[in-house]
């Protein structure tokens, strides 16, 4: 099996490694290492992405009940469950896994999508043209659902566990009030760096880079 970097992504920050923390199994009496998404309660859903950890890091986890990790690899459990194996180091840069506890507005959702395609649509109560986004390019290991409100009902979205190929963009979208906060973030892995922009920063990364080009041009 081939060991990526670990990345956490949330709603703009992005942040090397992921932490495990500890879910009591009902019923039969066992705490085991996971990572988590989502929440509990009504109109929310949690769910669990099993760990497996190397001796040492085990030892750390159960005297502090979570530790940090960096680098794993993808398999399943007899269940067909998706499952962790943790390592010290990545052997390949083609794709990273990445949590990604994606934030809501007040009173609104998220979402997790490919770029922008360059088509629009008309929405027909305001007759604002929005942008079409591809299909998320990435594959869901796992899906949480987080909720406002004490029934869920005044807002909802998903967190995720996902792994996310090399070279293309994707993004997390959110909705509501955000108080100011930027209403997407786009990302890309190229191999050695995650980055993370909204949709404004990478107009202006565009520019730099075209102006950049222009003055070579003119001096070769």
């Amino acid at each position: 099996m081939v060991i990526y970097k670990i990345f956490t992504i949330s709603s703009g920050s992005v942040s090397d490694g992921a932490t495990v923390t500890s879910f009591a199994l009902k019923g039969a009496g066992v705490t085991i290492p996971v990572i988590t998404v989502g929440e509990t309660g009504r109109g929310r859903h949690q769910e669990i992405l099993a760990v497996h950890l190397p001796k040492d890091l085990y030892a750390k986890w159960q005297e502090n009940g979570s530790v940090k990790i960096y680098a794993g690899k993808i398999g399943k459990t007899k269940s067909g469950k998706w499952k962790l194996f943790v390592e010290s180091e990545a052997d390949s840069d083609e794709k990273i896994i990445t949590v990604m506890p994606t934030m809501i507005g007040f009173r609104g959702g998220n979402s997790h999508t490919g770029d922008r395609t360059g088509e629009t649509r008309k929405d027909s109560w305001s007759n604002r043209e929005y942008p079409v986004f591809a299909k998320f390019p990435g594959t869901v290991l796992v899906e949480g659902t987080i909720a406002q409100g004490a029934a869920g009902r005044m807002g909802s979205g998903t967190q995720m566990v996902a792994v996310m190929p090399k070279g293309v963009w994707f993004r997390t979208g959110y909705s509501g009030r955000l108080y100011g906060k930027p209403a997407a973030h786009y990302y890309k892995w190229d191999g050695e760096n995650l980055v993370s922009m909204t949709w404004d920063e990478r107009q202006l990364a565009q520019v730099s880079q075209e102006s950049e080009n222009e003055e070579a041009v003119e001096w070769l």
